[in-house]
């Protein structure tokens, strides 16, 4: 229900008000956003329905990514979000834990250099049992990486960022107060009826693209929603401003402080430190979030001497529903709105950014008719692997924080018996396993290898990111400056080098199946002779021992930067194959 003037009203539940795999209630926030003001749609004028090539559903950050992606590919892409504002007002924080692998992404979309001066460094944390340390661990232990396994950052940052960045790309029309009332697929269209403060009108996509978030309107009103796994244990989320420090990643099993519930800290942008802690063991959780006994809590917690203010308080309870197809035709879903899974790991929010990255140049290169609508099915393969991964892992964790059966509070009580004395018994220690890219195995765009290789790197795993040196001495990443079209990685031995291989002098991308195809050559060393190519030096040694590149290698990169093919040829003539190839798998028209 919304009132003259567009805003939500009073007696309104947020919009969308899920974190992924949660079922939140607000119960205080101090958390405002601006709003942003509605634009009368030309549909309201027009004496005929318009057509476009993408319609996007909910601006969070699925959707904007896809947008942001689509938009810098050229493609024109309508978003309509119900909301007026980025982020949720009332609802803390959110998603607040963003990967390597997503932070890599929005690298490519302009918007991840902001992230990183805001964002508070995560890279190890503290377990405990009870009140005793028993686990501290680094969660990425590999060296020379651009990124730390996570960066921490309130999700409403990352939402602004995106949709200030898409305000500056032409091809995105982005509209706020603007409800989805009424979809009707068709064979070649989808209609789609949205609600405005000013009226209501329709607009037809090519494609519709579902990323309203958990509960997913459109997916409720086509009957596609799957079976819901609602977990019993209810948790408080408690954002509060402390000085405490930088705080890395805390958790407490069996807490004294909470009837023996679970804790967890971290710490996140603006001196505001994230809590969560379980109420679900006590008689009456409602009572748990009342401000008077979260604060009582917070006293407890952070000790009688830290001054703090509570900046908003909300409760949640695990949600578990992944659907069985995230493409049903015209209509595609993306995001929470096609897995909830349980946000242990932080795989809910990251998995929707990979989504829209898995996404964006596939459906592009079918609006281009570079492919066919086939591969749009690896989109679907290839993420829903990722989700039942994303939810294995999820709920391995929760059964250990919370076992629901004897077996698994056996199992989890032995391990903590054990862990504080015996260092094999750590790795047991299960309170969230990091969140990583998926290696689509068995992809329809997995070439096999040509030629003998070790299994790192292997065709289906995102593209390792480490130092190099390019032109005129800059350093920098491998990654640094990605196109998001197929790369061709071409490491040469120094034999090679002094042949001036690969032969073209062209800086300019090839065009090949129809896909812009960029060579990008990688040595061990500066070269004293001048190549046909300017090349990047693997300055530290690791590109050429990650990609089991010694003795020369060529290396496909897909759009997305995930590994498409790799061969012992080292040549421009083998990577255009390996792009035929894979174009073939793709549907090539």
């Amino acid at each position: 229900m919304r009132d003259e003037t567009g805003r939500r009203a009073a007696t309104d539940p947020p919009p969308d008000a899920m974190t992924v795999g949660l079922e939140p209630t607000s119960t205080f926030s101090s958390y405002r956003f601006a709003e942003h003001p509605f634009r009368r749609p030309v549909e309201l004028d027009a004496s005929e329905t318009p057509s476009y090539p993408v319609v996007i559903v909910g601006a969070g950050p699925t959707g904007m990514t896809l947008a942001l992606d689509l938009g810098l590919r050229g493609v024109p892409v309508v978003v309509l979000d119900r909301d007026a504002s980025i982020g949720a007002s009332g609802i803390a924080s959110r998603g607040i834990a963003y990967s390597k692998r997503s932070l890599e992404i929005l690298d490519r979309l302009g918007i991840a250099e902001r992230i990183r001066a805001r964002a508070v460094t995560w890279n190890e944390g503290r377990i405990y049992h009870g009140l005793d340390e028993i686990l501290h661990f680094t969660i990425q232990p590999e060296p020379n990486q651009k990124d730390p396994a996570f960066r921490n950052l309130q999700q409403f940052y990352v939402e602004q960022y995106l949709t200030e960045g898409a305000a500056e790309v032409d091809a995105v029309d982005l509209r706020w107060h603007s409800r989805v009332s009424q979809v009707e697929p068709g064979e070649d269209v989808v209609t789609v009826t949205v609600e405005t403060p000013a009226g209501e009108y329709r607009l037809r996509a090519q494609w519709l693209v579902c990323c309203e978030g958990a509960g997913s309107a459109t997916r409720r009103a086509l009957g596609l929603d799957p079976p819901l796994v609602l977990f019993e244990d209810y948790w408080a989320i408690v954002d509060v401003r402390a000085d405490l420090g930088h705080v890395q990643r805390k958790f407490w099993l069996d807490s004294p402080l909470l009837d023996g519930g679970a804790q967890i800290m971290h710490g996140m942008a603006d001196g505001v430190v994230r809590t969560d802690w379980q109420i679900s063991q006590f008689p009456d959780p409602e009572i748990e979030i009342t401000p008077a006994r979260v604060d009582e809590r917070l006293r407890a917690m952070l000790g009688p001497d830290v001054d703090f203010e509570v900046v908003s308080i909300s409760r949640w309870r695990f949600r578990r529903r992944i659907m069985g197809r995230f493409v049903h035709g015209r209509l595609l879903f993306a995001g929470d709105a096609a897995h909830e899974i349980p946000p242990y790991g932080a795989r809910g929010g990251n998995g929707g950014i990979q989504d829209a990255d898995n996404l964006g140049w596939k459906l592009a290169a079918v609006l281009a008719g570079t492919a066919t609508d086939r591969i749009l099915e690896t989109y679907d393969r290839e993420r829903h692997q990722a989700a039942l991964e994303n939810a294995a892992f999820a709920c391995q964790s929760q059964s250990f924080i919370w076992p629901a059966t004897a077996g698994e509070k056996l199992f989890r009580d032995a391990v903590l018996a054990l862990a504080g004395h015996h260092a094999w018994c750590r790795a047991f220690v299960n309170t969230g396993r990091a969140s990583t890219a998926t290696a689509y195995e068995g992809s329809p765009l997995s070439l096999p290898d040509d030629g003998v290789f070790s299994p790192q790197a292997r065709p289906g795993t995102a593209a390792v990111n480490l130092p190099v040196r390019g032109p005129d001495a800059v350093e920098g990443f491998l990654l640094d400056g990605w196109r998001g079209s197929f790369t061709a990685l071409h490491f040469l031995e120094p034999d090679d080098v002094a042949r001036g291989d690969p032969p073209s002098s062209s800086s300019a991308p090839a065009e090949v199946a129809g896909f812009a195809l960029h060579h990008v050559t990688i040595v061990r060393e500066t070269p004293t002779a001048p190549l046909a190519r300017p090349a990047l030096v693997d300055t530290t040694g690791g590109l050429f021992e990650a990609y089991d590149a010694g003795g020369g290698a060529t290396y496909l990169l897909r759009p997305d930067a995930h590994v498409a093919a790799r061969s012992r040829t080292v040549s421009e003539a083998s990577a255009a194959d390996l792009v035929v190839r894979v174009a073939a798998a793709a549907g090539r028209p």
